[in-house]
């Protein structure tokens, strides 16, 4: 019950969405064509009983009849089986389109994906959680539902006919020929539990067994894509046999749970492979002694055992989908329990964010570490636009922490930070290239402009001629580019969007001395009008700014204005 609970809460708001008419309307379809192939079973079951009694009878005309009959019946089996397949595969594909993307909306919002990495490092792979298990839980939710759906109509359709073939049998007690209601329908009912009982036992661990094996593939697969991430430097480290190691690894953990699972589905399905096929002797063997007293005829005994499989077939669905409702479990509790982790992310904080149509303004900003220990405190300044202000300090004060403070991603703050959040960028020491063209990299996370001829002029003033012809070339581009080019394209970026307020965290380290100058000036000449803050090292960079933040210990910070020469301290 706990599952089923699980799984209303991920599927419920999928059908009480804009998307439920259109949604309902194939989940008809789908069910109409199950129960369309139902009836073509019962029919087909009817064909067994005239067949095999021209073939006993020695009827030539009836056989033909009948084999022109068994056409039909395929046709319809055909169509039957395409307008299910189009239904379903069409309810599918909206369904996953639309629980993706409110997914990967949720994920993305208020910057979970960061605070989930930062809060939860524990939780796995949230990619294959996005891209995989939503994909196995909706095509898996949908076949094991409409095949309850058929298992369930089947067995009530061919109860009746079971139930009348059991009135054929009776058994001599005291003399007196006794005929026991529906007995094909309990030998059925019987064997099928006990077939239930004992798959569900054999495979009590194989939810736990998938969801390991998930767990251990994507943390395998995630490896290499860490090693095609980090290519150069691993290559530079020669660390080749070390990343083998740890591949290997990984790898072993991936087999050894495979093989567990392997053994443990080789006993199910030994199990039940030998009590689906057993199933079919079963009716046979309990009409025997009717059949060959010449009491009923073999179109009869055929109808019967395929009547008796139907029926114990529906009985025991669960023991045929065992596997997969294994797997679909284990989909449930990955799905519930990354979407709980969304859910349950709540990052209180004293800080405000607020908005002001230009500068930036700090209001008694204070800063410490999650354990509680003080890191900025008491910080107040105002930097009106087209200020720049330069933070230098030793390493482990707090330089970077205070950028994620201002931009909202550390809360472990109070106090009151202003500036335009509409307008404002940041430009990592590592600049982030997105996968596509290289247009794309350089204007992100706007989106590209039609006009070239600013574009091409920022290119050129920012040394990246020579990728001019290279602008709608797709590609992974912080694979291709150097790391000074990667902060040539961050500071285009820069030009392009023209932010109110540019955060540079030691955008230039990878850069010589007269490449940083030439940036600097570019921005100074492109964006009079932007407040710019500068995380920097070399104190060259101190004349491009007109005011001086240091971080000189832990809560102590000093604040001067380079052109007044006036200055605060704590």
């Amino acid at each position: 019950m706990h599952t089923l609970h699980n799984f209303w809460r991920l599927a419920k708001p999928f059908w009480i969405s804009d998307q439920k008419k259109p949604a309902l309307l194939m989940l008809v379809g789908a069910i109409a064509a199950n129960l369309f192939m139902v009836g073509i079973n019962i029919l087909n079951n009817y064909w067994n009983l005239y067949f095999y009694n021209s073939l006993q009878e020695l009827d030539y005309q009836a056989f033909l009849l009948g084999c022109l009959m068994f056409m039909g019946l395929q046709v319809a089996i055909t169509t039957g089986t395409m307008v299910g397949f189009h239904f379903q595969q069409k309810l599918i594909l909206r369904w996953r389109r639309w629980a993706t993307e409110n997914m990967l909306k949720q994920w993305l919002d208020q910057k979970r994906f960061l605070k989930l990495q930062l809060s939860a490092p524990e939780m796995d792979n949230p990619d294959q959680r996005i891209a995989d298990d939503i994909k196995m839980f909706i095509t898996m939710s949908i076949t094991l539902s409409l095949g309850v759906l058929t298992a369930v109509v089947s067995l009530f359709s061919f109860l009746n006919i079971l139930w009348h073939a059991s009135e054929l049998l009776s058994f001599p007690i005291n003399g007196e020929e006794v005929v026991i209601p529906g007995l094909l329908v309990w030998a059925a009912l019987l064997y099928s539990l006990l077939g239930t009982g004992g798959v569900f036992w054999l495979g009590r661990k194989l939810p736990r067994l998938h969801f390991l094996q998930q767990k251990r593939e994507a943390d395998f697969r995630y490896s290499m894509v860490r090693l095609r991430e980090n290519a150069e430097a691993i290559a530079l480290y020669q660390g080749e046999d070390e990343e083998h190691a740890r591949f290997s690894q990984r790898l072993e953990t991936v087999l050894t749970n495979f093989w567990k699972l392997i053994k443990r589905q080789k006993i199910v399905l030994g199990y039940s492979t030998f009590y689906m096929r057993s199933a079919v002797m079963m009716p046979m063997l309990i009409l025997s002694p009717v059949f060959f007293s010449g009491s009923i005829p073999l179109g009869r005994l055929t109808q019967t055992s395929a009547a008796f499989e139907e029926v114990q077939a529906a009985f025991s669905y669960l023991v045929e989908a065992f596997p997969e409702l294994a797997e679909w479990k284990s989909v449930i509790d990955r799905l519930t329990g990354f979407k709980q982790r969304l859910d349950d992310i709540k990052t209180p904080t004293e800080l405000a964010i607020l908005h002001q149509e230009s500068g930036l303004k700090l209001n008694d900003l204070h800063i410490w570490l999650p354990e509680g220990k003080p890191l900025l405190s008491g910080l107040s300044l105002s930097l009106p636009s087209g200020e720049r202000l330069m933070i230098q300090g030793e390493s482990g004060f707090g330089k970077s922490t205070l950028f994620r403070a201002i931009s909202g991603l550390w809360t472990q703050a109070s106090g009151h930070v202003s500036y335009n959040r509409d307008q404002f960028l940041t430009l990592a020491q590592k600049p982030y290239l997105p996968l596509g063209s290289l247009r794309d990299s350089l204007y992100y996370p706007a989106k590209p402009t039609m006009d070239d001829t600013y574009l091409q002029k920022v290119i050129q003033l920012c040394g990246l001629e020579h990728l001019l012809s290279k602008l709608d070339t797709e590609s992974d581009w912080s694979q291709t580019l150097s790391i000074g080019e990667q902060q040539r394209c961050a500071f285009a970026r820069a030009l392009l969007y023209k932010p109110s307020l540019l955060l540079l965290d030691e955008s230039t380290s990878a850069l010589d001395a007269e490449s940083e100058t030439q940036l600097y000036q570019l921005l100074l000449q492109e964006l009079p009008n932007s407040t710019i803050i500068s995380i920097a090292h070399r104190a060259s960079l101190k004349r491009f700014h007109t005011q001086l933040l240091t971080l000189q210990q832990p809560e102590r910070w000093q604040h001067k204005n380079t052109v007044a020469e006036e200055s605060a301290t704590c």
